[in-house]
């Protein structure tokens, strides 16, 4: 009665309490348990369907028939979740496709910025919630079917028959031509003796033995419930997933965990209960979840935040940030981050921490510590080490450094690194490696080590009694590190090589050969055959270098460049040669240009073409700009007379327009260009500059106002500006020229309207006019620098006094007036503030003392000089 009074009442609700139930069947007067039965007469169902239909929306049917209709008074009340209101469900409704809103961005986990990640949370990265039937897997044979469910039903043998149907809200399946059988609470373990027992009424061959018709139950899809997850997750609130959900597909249903929530305590609350405690870390690591539970229609999946925060980096096998509970250490986290690396250095362990107030002994400025553990002392102690919220791990990597290793080059067999212990000595090791090839130098070979300052040392030792005494004094013992060299006569023997330089586009050595001539060598290494080469060389001169027997130094043989390519003149190389070309530039200027700057489109430096007139760099210059003066230009050519006055001689020529543009094939004008020859196009006068001001502030129209004529003072401006507005200081406004303030006396211009006071203004003038400020600024040598308010007609010295007057090393008062204008304020004046104005005193200058000793060493050298003087005076009287 309970399940068809909560149908009837209720047909696309799916989550419901006892309390609604009970309101539900008192507003239609079903309070005996006879009504109860007579309903359930009524829906084809008995009492163990009502049972097993209750029982799948979470309530006890026979202790709701207990409570409510025995008339049994009940103690205890239902308790509702009252964080929550309960969600429902609609059956007929498909579940909505959430693969988009899942797989939408919500948040990033980005790395630290020391490079490591928050561990476990990009297992949400890759969503399987996308697809939602990789969510149902095996169906477990406990599974309880109801509403919503979608099951298909195929017979075959004698009769062949196949549908696929819903569950309706009454539990029951409607079969086309056979009728409708209640099937919601049914395992799905029993699902198909059910059915069979209910189809054979129409199928008789299904009880036969051996059966003639056979039959196959399954479900095709799965009913959606409504769950919460809150917390930490990145799309919290109510989420639709099918009844055979657990918690782990939850989690991927709602996007996923952020970082700041917990990995290690998700909990699962059913009916205002904790009914499980999921550790991720377990899936993560050892891929199992023992307390993964199937979810239930109001089930709330709630995800703290983390409880700490602790990072391990260096030689672990996954470097990362984790997080442990509360009886976890250092041991649990190097497993949680895969073990130690083989190259881990476990005497020395770093771990950075954030110091705890009780552990703060005395003041400090410093909020961090570090501890060095030693991690083989603490697994040989069993100690796990404890571990607080902000520590950082690090594990260093063993030194590269190989302790019992020697090494051994050149002309052996096997030459590479070795065991100190298998080859103590010299000899040994030279056994080791196979022996010595053909053509080694017998004479010596060379040991390298380092002594105790680590700088490298080398010893020579004799190859032929090494080999030939084992106990010579060169068969010396090895030592960790040591490195020996073994030379073979190739390398000795000093190859013979030619070289060509100069004038080429790089330097050439090459081996030396018989018969190789002087012109094989410039034929190979030259681009002779270039005709822009060729004219750049220098053939009248060239140098062969060559060493003579007894000497020390090259000797030079020049040679006509011309006569060899001409095969005049050759000869054949010696070893050790050397050929140097050179270019024409040691005597002439070959890279010829002119310089072009002023009104043109590209001005720079242009190559001087042969017959190049100031027409043709003008159109290489890309042509006038729109302010260019195109009647003529300036032209500056370099005229040294030796005396080091004149350098330059510049004159001005016409510019033929009609050569320039084409319509004559040659230029009337005879001058021609020369090496570094300067052309200065003009700007047409005035054009070149800005010939904008600025007036800002109270005005009618602030802005940018371009000047009209050269002539244009500041009222024309202002007038064009349409004049001041009522709010404007005119004893306040400040006019900039250059970026400095210029002083000026707007009162007699503007108020006063002095004409003479009327100023010219220049290109990129700023002028401001300011509204009343209403204050004072007092600054320098007074007891308070301050910012008063200023008061009509109050002068300097109130002023002074409202800031403590002037100190002991202040000296000389200074007004400055908003203007701009600047006056010292004498002992017997006290002139009036204006508004904006600043009052400034200095200080004393500091006064040297005077030097004594310099004083007295001065007079001394005064006094000798009068007594010198006066001694030659009564020289030449007595003369």
């Amino acid at each position: 009665m309970l399940v068809a009074i909560m149908l009837f009442v209720s047909p696309f609700v799916y989550g419901q309490t006892e309390a609604d139930v009970k309101r539900e069947m008192d507003k239609r007067g079903i309070t005996t348990y006879e009504q109860v039965q007579e309903e359930l007469r009524k829906r084809g169902m008995t009492e163990a369907d009502a049972r097993r239909q209750a029982r799948l929306y979470g309530l006890d049917y026979d202790a709701y028939v207990q409570k409510y209709l025995v008339k049994e008074e009940a103690t205890d009340t239902l308790k509702s979740l009252q964080s929550l209101t309960v969600d429902t469900t609609q059956y007929l409704q498909e579940i909505p496709d959430i693969a988009e809103e899942v797989a939408a961005p919500v948040e990033v986990d980005a790395p630290k910025s020391d490079g490591l990640k928050y561990f476990g949370y990009d297992l949400f990265t890759n969503n399987p919630y996308a697809n939602q039937q990789a969510l149902v897997g095996n169906i477990d044979p406990g599974y309880l079917i109801g509403p919503g469910d979608e099951l298909r039903v195929y017979l075959w043998g004698e009769a062949e028959f196949q549908f696929e149907g819903k569950v309706d809200i009454n539990g029951n399946l409607f079969i086309p031509n056979v009728g409708q059988v209640f099937v919601s609470g049914t395992t799905y373990e029993n699902l198909n003796l059910r059915m069979k027992q209910y189809l054979s009424r129409f199928y008789s061959g299904l009880n036969k033995t051996p059966p003639k018709i056979f039959l196959d139950v399954s479900l095709t899809k799965l009913r959606p419930i409504r769950i919460v997850v809150m917390g930490e997750s990145k799309n919290p609130g109510s989420q639709m997933i099918n009844a055979f959900a657990t918690t782990l597909n939850s989690l991927y249903a709602s996007g996923g965990v952020k970082t700041s929530g917990s990995l290690r305590e998700i909990k699962v609350f059913r009916n205002n209960k904790i009914i499980s405690t999921i550790d991720l870390y377990d899936y993560i690591i050892k891929g199992s979840v023992s307390e993964d539970l199937r979810l239930m229609n109001n089930d709330v999946v709630f995800i703290p935040t983390r409880m700490n925060t602790i990072s391990i980096s260096g030689e672990v096998n996954t470097p990362g940030i984790f997080e442990l509970k509360a009886n976890e250490g250092l041991t649990d986290l190097i497993g949680f981050a895969g073990g130690l690396k083989p190259t881990a250095y476990k005497q020395t362990v770093t771990v950075k921490r954030i110091r705890s107030v009780n552990s703060i002994t005395s003041p400090s400025a410093f909020d961090r510590e570090i501890i060095t553990l030693n991690y083989n002392e603490l697994l040989e102690n069993g100690t796990n080490f404890k571990l607080q919220d902000g520590d950082e791990i690090e594990f260093g990597r063993v030194l590269d450094k190989i302790d019992n290793m020697v090494t051994i080059a050149g002309s052996v067999f096997r030459p590479g690194d070795y065991q100190l212990e298998q080859v103590p000595t010299v000899g040994q090791l030279l056994t080791k490696t196979g022996g010595l090839r053909p053509r080694t130098y017998l004479d010596k070979i060379d040991l390298y080590r380092r002594d105790r300052n680590g700088d490298l040392k080398f010893q020579s030792l004799s190859l032929v009694d090494i080999m030939n005494n084992p106990s010579s004094d060169d068969n010396i013992r090895l030592q960790p590190d040591d490195s020996l060299k073994v030379y073979s006569l190739d390398e000795l023997k000093t190859e013979d090589l030619v070289t060509i330089e100069g004038f080429l586009s790089e330097p050439k050595t090459i081996l030396w050969r018989e018969n190789l001539s002087l012109y094989d060598l410039i034929f190979m290494s030259a681009n002779v055959e270039d005709l822009e080469y060729q004219n750049r060389i220098l053939t009248s001169r060239a140098d062969l270098l060559r060493y003579e027997a007894g000497e020390t130094e090259y000797k030079v043989i020049p040679f006509n460049l011309d006569e060899v390519l001409d095969k005049k003149f050759n000869a054949l190389l010696r070893p050790r040669d050397k050929v140097i070309l050179y270019s024409r530039e040691i005597n002439e200027v070959l890279d010829t240009y002119v310089t072009i700057r002023g009104a043109v489109k590209n001005p720079g430096r242009y190559v001087l073409n042969d017959s190049m007139s100031i027409e043709d760099v003008i159109l290489q210059a890309g042509g006038f700009l729109r302010k260019s003066f195109k009647d003529s230009v300036t032209i500056s050519r370099e005229n040294f007379d030796f005396t080091g006055n004149k350098i330059a001689h510049t004159t001005r020529l016409n510019t033929d327009m009609n050569y320039l543009l084409g319509y004559e094939a040659k230029s009337e004008s005879t001058f021609l260009l020369q090496h570094n020859d300067f052309i200065s196009v003009d700007y047409i006068p005035g054009s070149s500059e800005q010939r904008e001001v600025v007036l800002v502030g109270e005005v009618k129209y602030p802005g940018t106002y371009f000047l009209e004529s050269k002539g244009e003072k500041l009222s024309d401006i202002i007038e064009r500006a349409g004049g001041l507005s009522p709010n404007v200081y005119v004893p306040g406004g400040r006019f900039y020229r250059n970026n400095q303030q210029l002083a000026f006396p707007f009162e007699e211009l503007l108020l006063s309207n002095n004409d003479k006071a009327d100023i010219i203004l220049q290109p990129n003038d700023s002028i401001y006019f300011p509204e009343s400020t209403y204050t004072v600024k007092v600054e320098g040598e007074v007891a308070n620098p301050s910012l008063q308010k200023f008061v009509e007609s109050v002068r300097v010295r109130s002023y002074l006094k409202n800031s403590g007057g002037r100190t002991k090393n202040g000296r000389r008062i200074y007004l400055t007036q908003p203007n701009g204008f600047t006056r010292r304020v004498k002992w017997l004046q006290n002139p009036v503030v204006l508004d904006g104005a600043v009052v400034t005193v200095a200080a004393k200058p500091v006064k040297e003392r005077p030097n004594n000793g310099e004083f007295l060493k001065d007079f001394g050298t005064i006094m000798a000089i009068i007594s010198s003087t006066m001694l030659s005076i009564a020289v030449i009287k007595d003369l």
